[in-house]
């Protein structure tokens, strides 16, 4: 009830703040608006490949919880407290991530493409700045931090120690795996990053997680070590598409 009516107040927010004469873009009247197939079309061609990616990644995120329940309650709670940490830590870098696709997207249909690889550089080098410095607020203290969710002691140390080990991995790979295909998605270059990331989250995550789970027995270390290999390809992956300039080749409009 609390997300559903944090979602109705903001949506009303947002409504009203629209309809602001003041602003350069505003709505005079919901009722006037008339759907507009051509543009609801090209719209569709962006989200659909996201829509498709994300629910991929989330479907893979359950099947690796699944595997997780079977582990024990210790095992259970240390992946759930550094599972939370580890989404945390990089909420400022997804931030700018949404950012560089409206700045992007703007310098891509300007067909200022040196302006497009120039942000993207750019709001890469702050987002891995953002990545670090969250890393560190949660890795320096957090002896602190697990002990304020009172767990049993063998979960607090598996927790500490497995942040230990994910942060320092997340500080150098998570930002290059993530942040350029937001350059890509914002030129219209969807379906390379939606094949890429479904390929190498299922691949990484989930069949590499199973596997060292049920044959080495490596417990929710198993989880972190196909996360670091998928963050590991994928950045290897997009900052290769990233170079070559053939996202630059696409049209959304």
């Amino acid at each position: 009830m609390s997300t559903l009516l944090s979602r109705i107040i903001s949506a009303a927010i947002i409504l009203i703040l629209l309809k602001q004469p003041k602003q350069d873009l505003y709505i005079d009247s919901y009722l006037s608006i008339r759907p507009e197939i051509e543009t609801i079309t090209k719209i569709l061609k962006i989200g659909i490949p996201t829509g498709i990616e994300n629910g991929m990644f989330q479907f893979g995120k359950l099947v690796i919880q699944s595997t997780v329940s079977t582990m024990g309650t210790t095992a259970i709670a240390a992946q759930a407290m550094v599972a939370m940490l580890e989404s945390f830590a990089c909420q400022a870098s997804i931030g700018i991530g949404l950012g560089m696709m409206s700045v992007v997207g703007k310098c891509v249909g300007a067909k200022e493409y040196e302006q497009a690889r120039h942000y993207t550089i750019l709001l890469t080098k702050y987002a891995w700045i953002a990545c670090f410095i969250c890393c560190a607020m949660i890795l320096f203290p957090i002896k602190q931090i697990t002990s304020l969710a009172r767990m049993e002691t063998e979960s607090d140390k598996l927790a500490i120690w497995l942040t230990r080990i994910v942060f320092t991995y997340k500080m150098i790979f998570w930002t290059p795996s993530f942040l350029p295909s937001y350059g890509l998605k914002a030129a219209g270059h969807v379906k390379f990053s939606m094949i890429t990331s479904t390929l190498s989250m299922w691949i990484c995550r989930v069949i590499v997680t199973i596997f060292l789970v049920h044959t080495f027995h490596m417990g929710p270390l198993a989880v972190w070590i196909g996360m670091g290999a998928d963050w590991t390809i994928r950045s290897f992956i997009f900052l290769a598409r990233f170079k070559s300039n053939k996202w630059l080749e696409h049209k959304v409009i």
